[in-house]
């Protein structure tokens, strides 16, 4: 608090939650990605769900992308189960992070998982 005083803090949360906001958007337009919970604060919980793969298949699926993603390195965030099903967990809590940032998330998460789609056995 003496560092930014109530106002700064005030508006660094603000600030998280307008972007995790962002990411919520961006899941809920893109074919390939499932949001599985509201974002009432800055954790957005999605999972990768190309549009025809059955559901038997998606959380290993979500966990060897979330494998990809930590080995990739252009954004870091764990994997959890959420609802008996294998998620992506982002948590918007750097004062330095932009709407570049959160935009690398989805772009990430969607390039790498298209690889992996297309190395799958029998795709």
């Amino acid at each position: 608090l003496r560092a930014y005083g109530r106002d700064g803090y005030r508006a660094m949360v603000e600030r998280h939650l307008e972007l995790a906001q962002r990411v919520a958007s961006q899941v809920d337009d893109a074919p390939d990605l499932e949001r599985l919970a509201e974002v009432p604060l800055n954790v957005v919980c999605f999972r990768f769900r190309p549009p025809g793969l059955p559901e038997a298949e998606l959380d290993e699926l979500n966990r060897r992308l979330g494998a990809m993603v930590l080995d990739d390195g252009r954004v870091y965030f764990g994997t959890t189960e959420y609802a008996g099903k294998v998620a992506f967990r982002p948590a918007i809590v750097n004062w330095r992070t932009t709407e570049k940032d959160v935009d690398l998330i989805v772009e990430v998460v969607r390039e790498l998982g298209a690889k992996l789609l297309a190395t799958a056995p029998g795709r």
